[in-house]
């Protein structure tokens, strides 16, 4: 079949981005599948189609008989430039139809800094930017993914967000547009309809006001949909299986490998995370389940490496056994397994030797915070001592790299943090020459805080540019002698711009709209971005009083811009972390019958055996039965036992 795009491929960078037909591809009859549905991803092939969200909604969507997904990434500059010089049209990678043809464009919104490429997508597909210029016949966009939390900077362009949760929302969304214009219903009739699913909002539909002691503009509320938007969540994963026939690329993407989530939701309660609010409560997938559908999915794509992810895999009540039934299965095929996001304390000599068993690449920890006053303050459960016996073990397993991730910009923050950044990769550098005589790399990756929604770090003034300035030359300074460390920071007008974009209200929607228009693309990539852009629209549409407001300490009394998503997170959960935080107090994670901090009541060496003690719970405002749950980790403990793959 001939493509689209072949009389301009020749002339791009990465002509394999956009030609599809990969192994295990999904195509389905157009004139005669009534729901088509085309999963957009701003960003490009190589970072889109290693998103697991991507991934779960291809494959539920396409097992539905009466309804297509087909898949569309937002074209590099080049390739967008080849397609107006041509008059071309963004198409989905399976069909070659336009994005205006589908019924629903749906977008996965993981990161601030690609809403402009959301704008370039919409252009390109031929659907007008704004929820307010589309007709009857133009497709429904909706948006998806950790960026809904605060919606407001592109509530304009979305005709609605789904809050939470997808694989239950989503296809019945797709069903009640669908089968609602096709009646001949009008728009608004259609999403009002829609305003009354679970999750669902529609930013239309809502009045908003300036209040007047933050000036911030505010959402207050609606005739006509539910106030305020409750996030919807998956109570059991099992229901929704993990998918194993995965798309396998034509290209080498950032993920490419077999990942699994074998869990969702984290409570180890770090101040500074929104996605720790936001994905509560943990939900674990059974360990026969993980086991069993990675098997299938090595052979389903042929690929030769395992990721468990997660957002706390060391918390996975059974990721010893897990880790042990698969390393012993899969070393004789040289597939590797890794685990993503383990924290320090789950790292075991047992743990390490399996993971260390086919193939090493570096090894990470994330500390945070160099000082433990500090890691206090941001509720990072983890000692100096422990830290560095995670070093140590990752030494004697062999690891010679390792990846340290601290944040900066941290609320109570002094020059002793910064330096005790320092401090602690020199400790690991001279364990290594000490105790095992053997030389190592250190990199120190130092980010900036961004104080996002729905955290308990919401309220706290983001630092301006010019303290992360001296603080990012402190550290350059403090490391520079030192030839075996290395350090990596994150762009400074990049953090301060998705601070600005993360924290805004309905108004920065024309700033978006006109940076667009400007040049901004892939504000992601530091070799297209171009912050001189964005400054200047905000001096010609005199945002400079505004965005301080968004940026500096709000009182905890006010309404907030994303006050009307509700998390499911109470504000007073939140408002008492806070005030643990700036008194430098330490709240131990919630529902964990195996963890570490509730050690009185639990034999480590026994997991099933509980002293009966209760668990730790903050009556967060989420419903948890942590009676339920103790006794599905037991079930799971025992289930494992001399687990095999099949």
């Amino acid at each position: 079949m001939s493509h689209i795009y072949q009389e301009i491929l020749g002339r791009v960078n990465k002509p394999v981005r956009y030609i599809g037909n990969e192994w295990n591809v999904i195509r389905k009859p157009w004139e005669t599948t009534p729901n088509r549905v085309c999963l957009a991803f701003p960003d490009t092939y190589e970072i889109g189609m290693s998103h697991l969200g991507l991934r779960i909604l291809y494959s539920l969507l396409n097992g539905d008989p009466q309804t297509l997904a087909e898949r569309a990434y937002c074209p590099w500059p080049d390739m967008e430039g080849e397609l107006r010089n041509a008059n071309l049209p963004l198409v989905a990678m399976e069909s070659q139809r336009p994005l205006r043809d589908f019924d629903v464009v749906g977008f996965s919104l993981q990161y601030e800094m690609e809403y402009t490429n959301v704008l370039t997508m919409l252009d390109l597909g031929g659907i007008p930017l704004y929820t307010a210029e589309r007709q009857l016949g133009d497709p429904l966009v909706i948006g998806g993914g950790s960026c809904v939390f605060s919606p407001e900077p592109v509530a304009d362009f979305f005709d609605c967000f789904l809050i939470g949760d997808g694989e239950k929302i989503f296809p019945q969304a797709i069903e009640i547009f669908c089968s609602m214009r096709r009646a001949g219903h009008s728009r608004r009739e259609l999403l009002i309809a829609l305003a009354q699913l679970p999750g669902m909002y529609v930013p239309s539909l809502y009045r908003t006001e300036i209040d007047p002691q933050t000036s911030f503009e505010v959402v207050v509320g609606s005739d006509v949909a539910p106030f305020p938007v409750k996030r919807t969540y998956i109570e059991d994963l099992s229901e929704y299986p993990f998918p194993t026939d995965i798309l396998v690329p034509n290209t080498e993407i950032v993920h490419d490998r077999v990942s699994y989530e074998i869990a969702r939701g984290c409570t180890e309660g770090y101040r500074f995370c929104q996605a720790g609010t936001i994905y509560r409560p943990v939900r674990e997938r059974k360990p026969t389940e993980i086991v069993n559908a990675i098997q299938k999915s090595l052979e389903q794509t042929g690929y030769d490496g395992v990721s468990l992810t997660s957002l706390s895999t060391a918390d996975y009540s059974c990721i010893s056994p897990v880790l042990q039934s698969l390393v012993g299965e899969l070393e004789r095929s040289k597939t590797s397994v890794s685990v993503s996001s383990l924290r320090v304390y789950g790292l075991t000599e047992t743990m390490a030797e399996e993971i260390s068993k086919v193939r090493k690449t570096g090894f990470t920890i994330a500390p945070e915070a160099g000082t433990q006053r500090l890691r206090d303050v941001i509720n990072k459960g983890i000692s100096e001592k422990e830290i560095l016996r995670g070093a140590r073990t990752a030494f004697q397993k062999g690891w010679n790299r390792l990846k340290l991730y601290f944040m900066i910009g941290l609320p109570t923050e002094t020059e002793e943090d910064l330096r005790g950044i320092v401090d602690l990769a020199l400790q690991m550098v001279q364990i290594a020459k000490s105790e095992f005589n053997r030389r190592v790399s250190v990199t120190v990756s130092a980010s900036t805080l961004i104080p996002k929604a729905h955290s308990p770090f919401q309220w706290c003034a983001m630092n301006d540019r010019e303290t992360i300035r001296q603080k990012q030359d402190l550290l350059r300074t403090l490391i520079r002698p030192h030839r075996n460390v290395d350090l990596r920071l994150h762009d400074l007008e990049t953090s301060y711009l998705e601070g600005v974009i993360s924290r805004a209200d309905r108004r920065l929607s024309k700033a978006i709209e006109l940076a667009w228009r400007k040049g901004a693309r892939f504000d992601a990539w530091n070799e297209t971005f171009d912050a001189r852009i964005w400054y200047e629209v905000f001096d010609e549409l005199e945002l400079g009083e505004t965005i301080e407001a968004w940026l500096t300490e709000i009182p905890l009394i006010a309404p907030l811009p994303w006050d009307h998503i509700d998390s499911l997170v109470e504000k007073r959960f939140l408002i008492r972390e806070l005030k643990r935080a700036l008194a430098n107090k330490f709240s131990p994670a919630c529902e964990k019958p195996f963890k570490k901090y509730n050690s009185d009541r639990v034999d480590l060496a026994d997991p099933e055996k509980d002293t009966g003690k209760p668990y730790v719970c903050y009556d967060c405002g989420l419903a948890c039965d942590l009676d339920a749950i103790k006794a599905e980790r037991q079930q799971a403990w025992k289930d494992v036992q001399g687990l095999k793959l099949k």
